[in-house]
């Protein structure tokens, strides 16, 4: 899905753009979603993430636009109360340009900002295997903070990638340093089990915070 990456003025943050390419039934539309699509932002300590609207026009779909979007890989149209001719259908199906339609602004929205917060911050490597919430957060001396942790789905494996989510915000990827199950380490728990979870590098745990975890 990341289609440019560059570097801001003076080096302090990396940007991360996404393309689209918007088609309405009405000029207004399309340029009304197009800058509420330059509106949004999203950003970390390290990269910020913004949209890059490559065409804005009313009509259907149509070949010149895949052509467009073909030219930037993970390029995006979207068609907003329109629709796409055959020829621009089989293009984009040769050329692997996804289009997606909405009848509401807010859905197109809310797509476009999942892909954000993907690009942001990426699924760990691997295949999701299962999740932990947050129940309690304590301290072992010499070890940091741990997670008191319920197994929610799943499994959760020792040494495995995992992100840490609050709420829709993916907080931090890491790894699993140390997993407990009533005070004996153990190689992996399972749906239902309490355990203790520490991670490498992360300690900001809060209660109901979600470790999910994915398996190479």
């Amino acid at each position: 899905m990341q289609s440019v990456a560059g570097i801001f003025a003076g080096g302090q943050k990396e940007l991360r753009e996404i393309c689209v390419v918007v088609k309405a039934d009405v000029q207004g539309s399309a340029e009304a979603l197009a800058q509420s699509l330059r509106d949004l932002k999203l950003e970390n300590e390290e990269v910020e993430v913004k949209i890059k609207v490559l065409i804005s026009e009313n009509g259907d779909v149509t070949k010149s636009d895949i052509a467009v979007a073909s030219v930037t890989p993970g390029t995006t149209v979207i068609a907003f109360n329109t629709g796409a001719n055959a020829a621009a259908l089989e293009d984009a199906r040769v050329l692997d340009v996804p289009i997606e339609y909405y009848s509401v602004v807010y859905d197109a929205i809310e797509s476009v900002e999942s892909r954000m917060q993907e690009v942001l911050s990426p699924t760990p490597e691997g295949e999701y295997v299962g999740s932990a919430i947050v129940q309690e957060v304590f301290n072992i001396g010499g070890t940091g903070n741990i997670a008191g942790s319920k197994c929610q789905d799943g499994i959760i494996k020792k040494g495995s990638n995992v992100r840490v989510m609050r709420g829709d915000k993916i907080l931090q990827e890491s790894k699993v340093r140390t997993l407990r199950n009533f005070k004996a380490e153990v190689d992996s728990i399972q749906t239902g089990d309490e355990c203790g979870i520490g991670l490498l590098d992360f300690e900001e745990f809060e209660v109901g915070d979600v470790i999910e975890s994915f398996v190479v």
